[in-house]
């Protein structure tokens, strides 16, 4: 088990806005007070952002039916997780977060400057995701020469794979209170911008884009396809 933090992050201001749910091209003639609260997110925020992932890699002992078992004895369940990670022989499960002190700053500020609250959380969003990227590139990183490649990240909550039996099969290979994550009784992570995933590692795993497996791929307008 690896317990990673102050992991250097670069953050766009294109990618708060965009964690905001806008799009910072159409917003900076229409609204430029929006683009003027995220600028100064994206100076006052970051330091109360403080990166930690917690990853473990474990072995895969076998492949049922809508299963996959691993050496440790535990296992990850549902079609879309079996038929996604078919012929991975091991698998690296991935906590990671940003810490409380920017959601704190964000909630504290949403009755007294919802636009500037609204641009530390897009903030927040743009953070974690960044976190997460900079992670699976890690982790393809330490298998470059091995002639094995690592799978697209899957995520619970996407179709096939709820929250309430991802996270738990997730948060059980691993020890996510070093990195400061807890799992609520409802299969929440505290703090709230965190992000947890599995990789596959194998011969030739799958490099599905996560936009087409997801529920809201016919309807979203941020997927990156």
């Amino acid at each position: 088990m690896t317990l990673i933090t102050g992991w250097p992050l670069e953050i766009s201001l294109e990618a708060i806005m965009r964690g905001e749910g806008m799009d910072l091209q159409a917003v900076r003639s229409r609204k430029p007070a929006l683009v003027a609260a995220a600028e100064r997110a994206l100076v006052e925020g970051l330091p109360l952002i403080h990166p930690a992932a917690i990853l473990r890699e474990v072995g895969v002992k076998e492949h049922r039916h809508n299963r996959i078992l691993l050496e440790n004895g535990e296992a990850l369940t549902g079609p879309l997780v079996a038929d996604h990670l078919g012929g991975a022989q091991r698998l690296v499960a991935v906590v990671c977060t940003i810490g409380p002190a920017l959601e704190t700053e964000v909630s504290r500020l949403l009755n007294e400057d919802p636009p500037y609250a609204l641009a530390l959380d897009g903030l927040g969003n743009a953070a974690v995701e960044t976190l997460s990227q900079e992670i699976c590139s890690h982790i393809g990183g330490q298998i470059l020469t091995s002639g094995q490649t690592a799978s697209t990240p899957l995520s619970p909550g996407i179709p096939d794979w709820p929250v309430e039996i991802g996270q738990r099969e997730i948060f059980s290979l691993l020890n996510p209170s070093k990195a400061g994550i807890r799992l609520t009784t409802g299969g929440m992570m505290v703090p709230k911008k965190s992000v947890s995933f599995v990789v596959g590692i194998g011969p030739a795993m799958s490099q599905t884009g996560l936009c087409l497996i997801c529920s809201l791929k016919e309807t979203c307008r941020y997927q990156h396809a």
